[in-house]
């Protein structure tokens, strides 16, 4: 979502700026030579001149506005997405260090360690807020084969995450499929 709000707030600004220079440049027409300049202003003048805030049509888009906020700050409320999970530094007395693993860091060195194991042919990892999620696929295709491979998958997971020493403990969760056909 950040990257949404990045691109919204860039798009808001450069509308802001060409307003911005519009006005400055219809002002300037308006003064030096008296002509009406690049905007229409005076129609809308004469409209804003004959229509109350109570109209129906300022309500709409008053409202519009309104929701449109709303929705924004919602999103903007809503909380980040963790790209890194913190790691205890490696050397005693070292606290004010910031170590952290991306998640894309830590689902590389998770992948290696469930390679490692034999009768992996491939891997997916997933890591998310708490929990990391294996997908293997066994070389055999025999499916009691594929579940006796779950644990010792399992086990180089958990010791992968320990070597790598995680401020927060993630949860497991290990899948193993038989190879297909």
């Amino acid at each position: 979502m950040r990257l949404v709000n990045r691109v919204l707030a860039a798009l808001l600004s450069l509308a802001l700026l060409a307003a911005a220079v519009l006005l400055i440049a219809t002002v300037v027409a308006d003064r030096t030579s008296h002509h009406q300049g690049i905007v229409p202003w005076r129609a809308a003048y004469h409209w804003a001149q004959h229509n109350a805030w109570a109209a129906g049509s300022i309500r709409v888009t008053c409202g519009i506005l309104i929701l449109v906020g709303l929705v924004l700050l919602i999103a903007e409320l809503k909380r980040a997405r963790v790209s890194r999970l913190a790691a205890d530094p490696a050397e005693a007395g070292a606290d004010a260090i910031d170590t952290a693993y991306t998640r894309r860091g830590l689902a590389a060195a998770i992948r290696s360690a469930v390679a490692a194991v034999d009768g992996v042919r491939s891997t997916s990892v997933k890591v998310k807020r708490r929990k990391v999620k294996i997908t293997a696929t066994a070389s055999a295709q025999d499916r009691t084969a594929a579940r006796s491979l779950r644990d010792p998958i399992t086990d180089a997971v958990r010791q992968r995450l320990s070597a790598l020493k995680l401020r927060r403990t993630l949860s497991v969760s290990v899948r193993v499929a038989p190879r297909s056909h």
